[in-house]
Formats: C-alpha cells, sequence, structure tokens
C-alpha cells in the first residue's frame, strides 16, 4: 500500500515539476509582459496607442480574417465531405496533395503569389495585395478545415443517416442531421482559421498589406516603440482570447490531428454521375494550392536576363543547414512534450499541460516573439536569450499543441484494457509504456515529428524577432533579403526553400511507409 502511494506521489510530482518547467520558460514571458504593462499603466497613454486608426486597423483585420476563415471552412467542410464520405476514386491521393499546403510555410506562397499578381495586372496595388493575402491564407488554411471536418464527419454513426435516409431526402438529411452534428467542428475551424489568418505576420507584409500583426511587428522592430508594440499586442490577445474561449473545450481535446480513426462505422456514399466534377474540382484545388506557386517561382527564376538559382544557392546555404539542424532538434523536442502532454491528458486526466500549450498556440507569433524578447533581454536569462535555445523555445510554443494533439489522439484510439491486462501481470509502469504504448503510438509520434520539422523549417514569425545575432535561418534569409533584392532572386530563394522542403516531405513520405510496411508484415 505505501509502496504504491509513494509511486503515485513519485508520478505526480514528476508531472508538476515538468509542467512548471514549460510554464516558467513559455508562459511566464507573456504574463510577465502583461504584468509589467499593468505596473507602469500610469505612465504609459494606452489611450493614445489604440486611437481610431488602431481599432479601424484591427477591425478590417478581423473582416480581412473572417472573409479567409469561411471561405477556408467551406471549401475544407466540401472537401471532407468527398474525401471522407464518398467512394470518389482517388481520394487518397487527392486527401495527401491537399494537405501538403499546410506544410509550406506561408512566406512561400507569398512570394508566389505576388509575382503572378504582377504577371497578371503589371502591379501589386492594394486591392490586388489584398486579394492576394486572402487568396493565399485560404488555400494555406483550408486544409485545416479540411482535417477538422472529415474526422467529424467519420464519427457520425451511420445508423442516424440510415434512419434519417428513409424518411427525408438525401439533400434535407445533409441539412438536418450531417450538417447539425458537426457544428462544433465547423466553428472550431472557423475561429481557429480566423485567429491563424490574423495572427499572421508574413503574408502580410510580403503584400504590403498593413494589418494589426504587421503594425505590431513595425513599432516594435522599425521604431523601437515597446510601450505602443506591447498595448497593441494585449489588444490582440484580447481579441484571440475571446475568439476561442466559447470554443476552448472543443480544441483542448481536438481531433482534428489524428492519423486515423479507428473503428468507425461511418457510412460511405457512392459517386455516380457527377464524379468528373468533383474530379475537376479536386484538380483546379490542387493546382491553385500546390503546382501553381511552383511554376510560378521557377518562371520567375528563369525569365530574367540572367539565371540566379546559382546565387540565390549561395546566398541561402548556410543558412539552409542551420534551419534544417535547429528544425531536426525542434521537433525532437517538440514530439516528447507533445507525447508527455497528450499521455496525461488522455490517461491521467490531467489537461493542464495540454491548456498550456493551446494557450501559446493561438498566440500570435509577434507577440510570442516581444514576450520572449521582453523576458529573456535580462542579465539573468542573457545566456537563453542570445543562444538558439531561445528559437527552439519559439518552436515548442507555436508547434507543442499540435504534437500533443497527435500523440494525444493516438493513445485515446489504443484501448486501455491493454495497459490493464500488462499491469495485472504485474509489468512495471516504465515497461507498460515502452513496450506496449510506444510501439502503437509509432505512427503518431513519426508523424508528430515530420509535420512540427516541416513547419519549424518554414517558421518565420517569432523566429525573426528572437534569432540571435549571427545566426542565419532560410525563412529570415528570404524575408530580409527580398526588400532590396531583385525579385528573381528573391523567387529563386523561395523556390529553393520550396524545393527543400518537397524533399523533406517525400523523404519522411517515403521512409513512413517502409518503416510501417515492414512492422505490419512483421
Amino acid at each position: 500500500m505505501a509502496e504504491t502511494m509513494g509511486r503515485a506521489i513519485n508520478k505526480y510530482v514528476i508531472h508538476n515539476l515538468l509542467t512548471l518547467v514549460l510554464l516558467l520558460l513559455l508562459l511566464v514571458p507573456v504574463l510577465m509582459v502583461l504584468v509589467q504593462w499593468l505596473l507602469n499603466a500610469g505612465k504609459i497613454n494606452a489611450i493614445s496607442f489604440l486611437d481610431r486608426g488602431a481599432l479601424l486597423l484591427i477591425v478590417n483585420s478581423l473582416l480581412l480574417s473572417a472573409t479567409v476563415a469561411l471561405l477556408a471552412t467551406l471549401i475544407g467542410t466540401a472537401c471532407g465531405f468527398f474525401l471522407y464520405k464518398t467512394h470518389l476514386k482517388g481520394r487518397r491521393l487527392y486527401l495527401l496533395l491537399l494537405i501538403v499546403p499546410i506544410l509550406i510555410s506561408p512566406y512561400i506562397f507569398a512570394v508566389a503569389w505576388k509575382d503572378l499578381l504582377f504577371l497578371l495586372f503589371g502591379s501589386t496595388a492594394s486591392a490586388f495585395s489584398t486579394a492576394g493575402v486572402i487568396a493565399v491564407h485560404t488555400l494555406i488554411y483550408f486544409p485545416l478545415a479540411l482535417l477538422i471536418t472529415g474526422n467529424a464527419l467519420t464519427n457520425i454513426s451511420s445508423s442516424l443517416e440510415e434512419a434519417g435516409l428513409m424518411v427525408t431526402s438525401f439533400r434535407k438529411m445533409i441539412f438536418k442531421i450531417v450538417l447539425p452534428l458537426i457544428r462544433p467542428a465547423f466553428m472550431s475551424s472557423f475561429l481557429l482559421i480566423l485567429v491563424f489568418s490574423l495572427g499572421d505576420f508574413s503574408v502580410p507584409a510580403f503584400f504590403g498589406i498593413k494589418t494589426f500583426t504587421v503594425e505590431i511587428f513595425t513599432q516594435f522592430s522599425a521604431f523601437y516603440n515597446y510601450d505602443a508594440a506591447i498595448t497593441k499586442s494585449l489588444l490582440l490577445v484580447g481579441v484571440c482570447l475571446i475568439l476561442l474561449l466559447s470554443e476552448a473545450r472543443y480544441l483542448s481535446g481536438a481531433a482534428f490531428f489524428s492519423i486515423s480513426t479507428r473503428g468507425s462505422n461511418s457510412k460511405i456514399y457512392e459517386m455516380s454521375g457527377i464524379g468528373y466534377v468533383h474530379h475537376t474540382s479536386f484538380a483546379i484545388l490542387i493546382i491553385l494550392s500546390m503546382l501553381m506557386p511552383v511554376f510560378i517561382l521557377l518562371y520567375q527564376s528563369l525569365s530574367g536576363r540572367e539565371i540566379v538559382i546559382d546565387s540565390a544557392w549561395k546566398l541561402l546555404k548556410p543558412a539552409v543547414f542551420q534551419s534544417i539542424k535547429l528544425a531536426f532538434w525542434g521537433a525532437l523536442l517538440i514530439s516528447i512534450i507533445g507525447l508527455y502532454a497528450g499521455y496525461w491528458q488522455e490517461r491521467l486526466k490531467s489537461p493542464f499541460t495540454n491548456v498550456l500549450l493551446l494557450i501559446l498556440f493561438i498566440l500570435p507569433s509577434t507577440i510570442l516573439g516581444i514576450a520572449f524578447i521582453r523576458f529573456y533581454n535580462q542579465p539573468e536569462t542573457g545566456f537563453i536569450y542570445s543562444s538558439l535555445f531561445i528559437v527552439l523555445l519559439g518552436y515548442i510554443g507555436k508547434y507543442g499543441f499540435i504534437a500533443s494533439r497527435i500523440t494525444g489522439n493516438g493513445i485515446r484510439q489504443i484501448p486501455v484494457s491493454l495497459e490493464e491486462a500488462a499491469e495485472v501481470s504485474g509489468v512495471r509502469p516504465v515497461n507498460k509504456f515502452i513496450k506496449i504504448l510506444l510501439p502503437l503510438l509509432s505512427p503518431s509520434l513519426f508523424v508528430s515529428f515530420v509535420l512540427t520539422f516541416v513547419l519549424c523549417l518554414g517558421e518565420l514569425g517569432t523566429t525573426i524577432m528572437v534569432y540571435p545575432p549571427g545566426t542565419e535561418l532560410m525563412p529570415v534569409k528570404i524575408f530580409t533579403i527580398s526588400a532590396n533584392a531583385p525579385q528573381a532572386l528573391t523567387s529563386s530563394m523561395a523556390l529553393i526553400s520550396l524545393l527543400i522542403t518537397f524533399f523533406f516531405i517525400i523523404l519522411f513520405f517515403m521512409a513512413g511507409r517502409v518503416m510501417f510496411k515492414k512492422n505490419s508484415d512483421e
């Protein structure tokens, strides 16, 4: 009895200790910025920073992001239905290709679509640039809605749909039964994409569109007006938290990054007569979201008076290898933390670490960067501020929740009876975890590592704020050089970055097929 109690105490002490470390390293910097702002509230004229222009800017930013969220959610939901609920030929290939854009850094798409608008209209005027931001964000984020609503669709019991079809038409059954059942997923995807679009810095900055996030970055980095930047940052944080407050309980346990859904009894519909319409629609989406950016970047790189790809590679080469190395360590740390947070949420019903990662996840990247700078740029923590560890902390803050949900959903699909049987047989908890849970979780852990690696490789918003002097990273290099470099050089560097990302996606995909095919054969 005493030994069992001792193990339980040790387990919770270790859990609380690790959670406390994450809290101190990641969330405390954000809270300290808030505390410092409150203490200086008497000296700071916050009203002057939040004038009519600032409020109008955030309203315009919200309208732009809401347009993106609505378009992306509608497109993603439609795609999710046909890819998850029908026998459409080639649906697995379509799903794989349509998910790729969410793995590519937004700044690459921004460069490509800016080039396209210039080729079509001869300029990137404000109207075209706004349309470009909406187009790029929609094409980047609709796969997120596809995954969220698609997973929700697979969880609808076929008996409900069959009962509905017995008393009404297919169309009415969709609107009266299916759509109400996936409403939480629809709203979650809408709000999540809204916050993503509102907090993105790279795409509006490339297009020269002044959004609230770009304004915060400009005030902090260009004008060194820290008070204005922090005041506006807190307003944006408040907006993001209010938007997601109603959906936090869904997002905290969201199943939108699942690898598979075991035991699903969802009804699958036959496609007949209009299948070619859907094939054409998916082909257009794939062209716009993946093939068009590659073609435009390639065209711009090769259409100048001289080929600059060689020069672009020489400029980018040191940053490429540094970025790959940093992304590897970032993905490894994030996957470990995601496994830890997911296990405690799903098995031990302790959601605090997962909620902590969720809060960091919804914070705009520029705000996270400002908080880290203000907190770690002190004599006591200067060793973190001047090292690459601060970049790794930014990666964990941005993508830790994704890894937590991937592994958490994987754990949720593993029957608890397997672990209970091992416990009854006298297997130690450590051996139970290593020999039972980890092998069954290997697909989830692999996807967690691959996804976070690719995301870290292209992360710009937080990285550009916190990367230490003397460090060259690929997205930062492309962004900083684009202001004064010829367009062909910027396009060539973006093309190289895109091809490197594609290389790793294909490499990991092939490695995964070999690994898991071997495991299934055994």
